[in-house]
């Protein structure tokens, strides 16, 4: 064949000559046999690449069309795929945590006695005590004799003290009298010495004072004299001028006193200044000489007080101070005994120990018969049944969102489904270390129980919910409800079930939901009956709509948009996200 191919082309090369030789040829001669196997043959080609990729297009978009059938039956048709309704409610956030419970006011009761025995224990552990009720009493008998021992002891001092007082006492004062009669008398000429001496110091003070005042007053009146006489005619000028028996009254006190000023400036100006201070200086050298004897007079004294008699009397003193010293012995000896009496007998109201709550015993630790010892531990521990707290660890992650005053809602086997209320009381200001295989650490934290209930014990577990965040009346749906698309947006998928499906808006996309047959639902089909409440049954549209996230609950989620109204039925847990990306990437090819 490939010979007569190379005929076929020679034969074309002699024709293509011929034609351009002759252009004039009519178009109908142009056509050879050769031109007409040419178009056949690609022809034939042609249709053949068509048909092939006719046969290909057919068998994806059948295997497309399946392949969603398929998916939305899966996602809508099984029964993990239920409905619910956008509800309106309050929705919480809470962290979640468990507790115990335990009292809030406890008391571990101990006893400033040691070695004492202990006789009798009134109450054991889980028995209840009122406030003041008596609950361990220490035996009296060794106290007892010890009280009993001193009394007798400072019966005795007493005596003693009092037979050899008088004795005492009679030699004190007779050679205290007779030792310390010159050292007083030269103590008393001291004392007039020295009440001399001030005096004339006093007196030169003085005269220093008033000479320095009457120099101030001459140096006042040399400057102020011609102003002072100045507004004293000015004053005077209107004294004599006014009406007004109020204004009389003040200028007749201002001119007075001006007037007094001025004669005090003309006796300091005046001839006399020379002739005062002179008579000042006169005054106080005089005082001077007052003071220089004396001083000598006193300093005199002074030695006279030593020589006559100080040292001598100082060391017979101290003779007297050893001769007395057995009475001040014997009266320290009566104090000390009367002290350790006092002592003692406060010590009694520590034998007996009272409840210092009401509230039950949770712990004894004496027992009678036994010396009580405070390093063997507390006596008994009660605590108060009145009011309740809950202590409870808080990861670390979550300790930030809890704030004192908090609600806390408390449930616990005992109450059953009845919710106790709380308060976050207390939060730790450190971490409790990680403890086991934990990674994490914790921080403490109490709350109390607002509520009383009976049923509650010490040391319960509760399960606590702490309500960090709530919004009030806000739209929710359950938490699978909620997808998320490739580019992160948020979306529900609600459920269209009216006969005629409603339109989408302008670039809003709506998922068809294919029906049992493969085929797309037609607008008068109506949605099967789910098999259960609840399930999603064969829905005809789910439409998209994204929502904003807002608060979330353990369950319930806060969705907000404009395109979302209460009672509208959303699609939970389904898989029409998905379904809307195949969709979106096969009519996209």
């Amino acid at each position: 064949m490939s010979d007569n191919m190379e005929t076929d082309n020679s034969d074309i090369e002699d024709i293509s000559e011929e034609i351009r030789k002759k252009p004039n040829r009519k178009k109908n001669n142009q056509d050879t046999s050769v031109n007409q196997f040419r178009k056949k043959k690609h022809g034939w080609i042609k249709w053949t690449v068509i048909g092939l990729l006719a046969a290909g297009i057919i068998g994806f978009v059948v295997y497309k069309v399946l392949d969603t059938k398929n998916k939305v039956e899966a996602a809508l048709g099984e029964s993990t795929t239920t409905t619910a309704e956008i509800t309106r409610m309050d929705i919480s956030k809470a962290i979640s945590t468990t507790g115990t419970i335990q009292s809030k006011d406890v008391r571990t009761i101990t006893s400033p006695l040691s070695g004492v025995k202990i006789d009798k224990v009134h109450f054991k552990v889980g028995e209840t005590v009122q406030e003041g009720d008596v609950v361990v009493e220490f035996s009296f008998e060794d106290i007892n004799k010890k009280i009993g021992q001193i009394e007798e002891d400072i019966t005795e001092a007493k005596t003693v003290k009092g037979l050899d007082e008088g004795d005492r006492k009679n030699t004190y004062v007779n050679s205290y009298d007779l030792q310390t009669y010159n050292v007083a008398m030269a103590y008393d000429t001291l004392q007039q010495k020295g009440d001399a001496l001030q005096k004339a110091k006093d007196d030169l003070a003085k005269i220093c004072n008033e000479k320095g005042d009457y120099k101030s007053l001459h140096e006042e009146a040399q400057s102020k004299r011609e102003s002072v006489e100045k507004e004293y005619i000015e004053k005077q000028a209107k004294l004599k001028a006014s009406t007004d028996p109020d204004e009389t009254a003040r200028l007749t006190i201002e001119v007075e006193d001006l007037s007094n000023k001025l004669a005090k400036y003309s006796n300091a100006l005046g001839d006399k200044y020379d002739s005062t201070i002179k008579e000042y200086e006169e005054k106080e050298k005089s005082a001077q000489r007052t003071v220089d004897d004396a001083q000598k007079a006193y300093d005199n004294a002074f030695v006279d007080f030593n020589k006559k008699g100080y040292d001598a009397s100082f060391n017979n003193a101290k003779s007297d101070y050893t001769l007395n010293k057995g009475n001040a012995s014997a009266n320290d000896n009566v104090k000390s005994l009367e002290r350790q009496l006092e002592q003692n007998q406060d010590s009694l109201d520590n034998y007996i120990v009272t409840a210092p709550i009401s509230g039950v015993i949770t712990a004894v630790n004496a027992q009678e018969g036994n010396g009580y010892q405070a390093t063997t531990g507390a006596l008994f521990t009660v605590q108060a049944i009145d009011v309740f707290e809950v202590t409870t660890q808080v990861d670390e992650y979550d300790i930030n969102n809890v704030k004192i005053g908090q609600k806390v809602a408390i449930m616990t086997d005992a109450t059953g489904d009845d919710e106790l209320e709380g308060r976050v009381t207390f939060i730790a200001p450190t971490a409790t270390a990680a403890t086991g295989n934990s990674t994490s650490n914790t921080f403490e934290v109490k709350m109390d129980i607002v509520n009383k209930d009976e049923r509650l014990k010490l040391g319960m577990s509760a399960k606590l919910n702490i309500l960090v965040d709530t919004h009030d009346n806000v739209l929710a749906v359950p938490y699978d409800a909620i997808e998320e698309k490739d580019g992160g947006q948020t979306v529900i998928y609600v459920a269209q079930k009216e006969d005629k499906p409603e339109q989408p808006e302008e670039g809003q996309p709506v998922i068809q939901v294919f029906g049992e047959d493969g085929l797309l639902k037609n607008t008068g089909d109506k949605p099967a009956k789910p098999d259960k409440p609840g399930a999603a049954g064969k829905m005809g549209n789910a439409k998209e709509i994204p929502v904003q996230i807002g608060l979330e609950s353990d369950y319930y989620t806060e969705i907000i948009s404009p395109e979302i109204k209460e009672g509208m039925t959303v699609l939970v847990n389904s898989k029409a996200g998905e379904i809307k990306n195949d969709m979106d990437m096969f009519m996209g090819m």
